[in-house]
């Protein structure tokens, strides 16, 4: 028993001395490659998402997503439950949310500020940053060692821009791939199956918790990478609309 537990003791020493000896540049270039081609990265410039929104309340409805990004900072974002439709539109440093009821034809709109909008700049930038830090914008990586993680083995690396998101990823130590993604909120993200679109590797579903509670599942039935987008699709509409 005694030799066991100093086999688990060196063992354990060992990797937390290999978690201080590698660079967060090194973790990152390894978890890239294991999505795709550094060409095939840095070269997607729009994606388009088709799927559905599955609450893990049962008593809740289901929703139609779609997300429409375009790099660097333009994207759009529409949820659909029965005749209600949330769009949330990003262009460049403007931005704004409608609601509209299809039923009754009618829409509000109100324009994004503050944290809002920063928050959707933020999700977009994730779109085509694959792990990378936003160096031009301030955000920094930082190694906080190494943890067993849904019961997987990971480098925990935190990434914060100057007084504002703080977002903590852990990366596989077997095999370099991305664990796990936790916002400043606390929501989680737990990528499930992989498709190969465009030379990248995408899940097939995103699940979101809160703790040990699960949230909702983002199932994608569709996606396309670096394919013509509908003009104006970006557009923010002047003034109210009713």
């Amino acid at each position: 028993m005694k030799i066991l537990l100093r086999t688990c003791f060196l063992c354990l020493a060992a990797a937390s001395l290999c978690a201080q000896d590698i660079s967060e540049k090194e973790i990152i270039d390894r978890a890239r490659a294991t999505v795709g081609s550094e060409a095939a990265l840095d070269g997607l410039v729009t994606l388009e998402l088709i799927g559905s929104l599955e609450p893990a309340d049962t008593n809740i409805p289901s929703a139609t997503i779609l997300i429409v990004a375009r790099k660097p900072l333009s994207q759009r974002l529409e949820i659909k439950v029965d005749d209600i439709v949330e769009t949330t539109i990003l262009d460049c440093k403007r931005g704004c949310i409608i609601r509209s009821n299809l039923n009754a034809g009618a829409s509000q709109m109100r324009d994004l500020v503050g944290t809002e909008l920063e928050r959707v700049s933020y999700s977009t930038r994730q779109f085509f940053n694959y792990f990378r830090p936003d160096f031009k914008n301030g955000e920094t990586v930082r190694l906080l060692g190494s943890e067993t993680y849904r019961g997987v083995r990971c480098y925990k690396l935190q990434y914060e821009y100057p007084g504002g998101f703080k977002t903590v990823r852990y990366f596989s130590l077997a095999d370099d791939t991305l664990v796990s993604t936790v916002s400043e909120n606390g929501v989680e993200s737990v990528g499930v199956g992989s498709q190969v679109v465009g030379g990248i590797k995408f899940p097939t579903k995103i699940e979101h918790y809160e703790g040990d509670r699960k949230l909702h599942t983002i199932v994608i039935h569709e996606l396309k990478v670096n394919q013509p987008l509908t003009a104006g699709i970006f557009e923010i509409p002047e003034g109210d609309t009713q």
